[in-house]
């Protein structure tokens, strides 16, 4: 059976006085037409709105319009005034008994009223006092509401009242309806106070001293309040004046209990812990799309690791491991973690030795990028495809994230970003639980746990169990969150997991796409200035050049230009001339989307084998690139989870380590003998002589033809 409801049937009746409210505004009645009713909000701005039959009928249907009848009535105004609440349902249980009795009494009288059987006089009245009782019980829903032995005179409802209330009763229900009969015998009562000022002042002076760090008790303090009276008293007697009356157990304690609670809270635990205890739990944000709200935050590692692993340690040198802290030394990692709100996924993960601007930038790279590859090459089962620009990232005020590099990152891809009240980790509640999560689920599973305090570390050493190293803590960590977390149920989801919900929202709203390459090396790129020669631009050895750089030297000769180099592609470069950016690729191809570590392992590689030699064959180079790829796949994507130092200072260090008087290039095709018998090649001695001497006289680039990008600019 199919139920429907048609709005254009259905009218709303609005009286001339009434007050209508539409989702919780109040209006007041203008005028009626064919189309709909006029309304006025009660604003105090004169607006009027229109509102058609049929959406006031759907208002009505959906529980959003409320009409209070005759509100702005003149002769109902005035009472409104008496009563403290318009809703009979929503009196204190001891006032509804009292109201409840009088409603009895009254409907009986006038039924017996209706019936002929009784009159208003005090005499008819008396007469049918057992008979009243009787009705009265018949219409008392509850004959004892208060559920108490002697729930007192004005709520017993087998005491009737005497004729001339119960008359009075009967002449406000007439003229009120049922809110005539409500009282006020909650007002009744002295309140002044039964001390004086000189008392009071003397109290509350002891008093104010339960708000202290010290926490004293009640007890205390009233012990406080009687020392102080008997010694105001003694004053007094002395000069001849009465003694002060001496407090109760129970006024001091009405006084402390008086006292703002927030305040008492603060004075004595602190803000913290007030803010904790008095700060409302609503239903917390309303997210609905996946990226929608990204939180950040830095939790320092709960584990003494050996950070070094065979398969990384190969590719730095020990200079580097210091810096990295890959120096088979225990020490704590700083963890920093970006978790999307709406859907609960992890969404980047970067390890530091300390948290630093770089990290901060480094995670948002990883919330924008595909992070699969980490994924499968530690045999994940699951997949990490969560990523996109997000909308909001949220984080505390460390400094990381208080960074220029981070604060126009985020700016620059159009994300809005949001400081979190200092001292506030409620503020950022969902990154703070998954940081529990990690302690309470993750880190009981690996060796060498550092535990958080004396007691539970007991006689356990974790120094002599610290064997975990670096690519097992990355390993672990990308399994946990892709194949663990991510396929939890989670209560905050109702039940559903974070990767599930990922995919069902990303179905319906989807999220912004990751920038492109060029705009990465913009955004995330390490900003540096270099020199722009015929030769073009070099960093790390790598040298960059196309006809648009060849132009600018024409036109500028030599000259400094900005760059931007990202350490993750080595392949291009972008660089600016004059207001505009452009991209440079490198001339050797080769080298398109190398890592920089991959590089300057190669390049120590290949060099440690001929320290002397002034020309590397790029062919060896890219052998090696690709042999110490292979090998270090899993560690050099396990990698990419550490805060790599890249500063100007280390750049200019390894260039002039590496690669100061080395040239790259391919090795000379064999000529063909004069006599046609097989091949002449020079000797090596002959060939670097020459090489110096050419490259004395003009660039090496220069004779290389076969690639139609190695620009360069002869001299005249």
């Amino acid at each position: 059976m199919e139920l429907s409801y048609d709005y254009r049937k259905t009218r709303i009746a609005i009286g001339a006085f009434d007050r209508i409210n539409v989702n919780e505004v109040s209006y007041s009645f203008l005028f009626e037409n064919e189309a709909g009713k006029t309304l006025k909000m009660e604003d105090g701005t004169g607006r009027a709105y229109q509102f058609s039959h049929e959406e006031l009928s759907r208002l009505s249907s959906l529980g959003r319009l409320r009409i209070e009848p005759d509100f702005f009535h003149p002769e109902k105004a005035a009472r409104q005034q008496q009563s403290s609440t318009s809703l009979l349902s929503a009196l204190p249980l001891t006032h509804n008994a009292r109201v409840a009795k009088r409603s009895a009494y009254v409907e009986a009288f006038l039924e017996m009223e209706r019936e002929g059987k009784i009159n208003r006089t005090d005499a008819a009245i008396k007469a049918n006092t057992e008979v009243l009782i009787g009705k009265a019980t018949q219409f008392a829903e509850n004959l004892n509401p208060l559920g108490v032995a002697k729930p007192g005179k004005s709520a017993d409802i087998s005491i009737p009242p005497k004729p001339r209330t119960l008359r009075n009763w009967v002449k406000a229900a007439e003229l009120d309806g049922q809110a005539g009969l409500l009282d006020a015998m909650h007002l009744r009562g002295n309140r002044n106070r039964v001390l004086g000022p000189e008392e009071v002042g003397l109290l509350m002076k002891e008093v104010r001293g339960y708000m202290s760090l010290e926490r004293p008790t009640i007890k205390t303090i009233h012990e406080n309040v009687q020392i102080a009276f008997e010694d105001r008293n003694a004053e007094r007697k002395e000069r001849g004046l009465p003694s002060l009356k001496v407090p109760s157990r129970e006024t001091t304690r009405r006084a402390i209990r008086a006292l703002d609670p927030f305040a008492v809270i603060t004075a004595r635990y602190g803000e913290a812990a007030a803010r904790k205890k008095f700060k409302p739990v609503l239903n917390g944000l309303n997210l609905t799309r996946p990226l929608q709200r990204v939180e950040i935050d830095e939790w320092e590692i709960d584990l003494m690791t050996l950070m070094h692993s065979s398969g990384l340690i190969d590719l730095f040198t020990e200079e580097e491991r210091l810096q990295l802290g890959l120096d088979k030394t225990t020490k704590r990692w700083t963890l920093t973690v970006a978790i999307c709100c709406t859907t609960r996924c992890i969404v980047g993960m970067v390890i530091s030795t300390a948290p630093k601007a770089r990290a901060a930038v480094q995670v948002l790279q990883m919330v924008v990028s595909n992070k699969g590859q980490w994924a499968d090459l530690v045999g994940a089962l699951g997949h990490w495809d969560m990523y996109g620009i997000p909308e909001l990232i949220v984080t505390d005020c460390g400094v990381a994230f208080k960074s220029q590099a981070f604060r126009f990152a985020c700016a620059d891809l159009g994300i809005t970003k949001e400081l979190a009240i200092a001292g506030c980790p409620e503020v950022r509640g969902t990154i703070e639980r998954v940081f529990n999560t990690v302690a309470l689920d993750l880190l009981p599973r690996l060796s060498g746990r550092t535990f958080s305090d004396v007691v539970s570390k007991g006689d356990a050493k974790p120094e002599e169990r610290a064997a975990l190293t670096f690519d097992d803590l990355a390993f672990v960590l990308v399994r946990w969150v892709v194949d663990i977390y991510h396929n939890t149920p989670h209560r905050g989801l109702d039940g559903k997991t974070p990767a599930e919900t990922w995919r069902r929202l990303m179905g319906k709203w989807g999220v912004r796409p990751s920038p492109d390459m060029r705009r990465s090396r913009l955004v995330f790129g390490h900003r540096m200035t270099r020199v722009l020669s015929k030769e073009g631009l070099t960093v790390l050895g790598v040298r960059y050049h196309s006809e648009r750089l060849a132009d600018w030297m024409l036109r500028k000769d030599k000259c400094d230009v900005d760059v931007r180099w990202h350490p993750k592609d080595i392949g291009a470069i972008e660089v600016r001339l004059g207001s505009d950016w452009f991209t440079v690729p490198a001339i050797d191809h080769e080298l398109d989307g190398v890592p920089a570590q991959i590089w300057l392992s190669a390049t120590r590689d290949v060099r440690s084998r001929n320290p002397k030699a002034k020309r590397i064959n790029t062919e060896v180079v890219q052998q090696a690139i690709k042999a110490i790829s292979e090998r270090n796949a899993e560690a050099m994507a396990l990698a990419n989870l550490v805060v790599e130092d890249w500063s100007p200072e280390r750049i200019a260090r390894e260039e002039k380590r590496i690669f100061r008087g080395v040239r790259f290039g391919k090795p000379k095709q064999l000529q063909k003998a004069k006599d046609g018998i097989g091949s002449s090649f020079p000797a090596p001695e002959a060939e670097t002589s020459r090489t110096e001497k050419t490259a004395s006289k003009k660039p090496a680039s220069a004779r290389r033809k076969s690639n139609a990008t190695d620009w360069t600019i002869e001299d005249n």
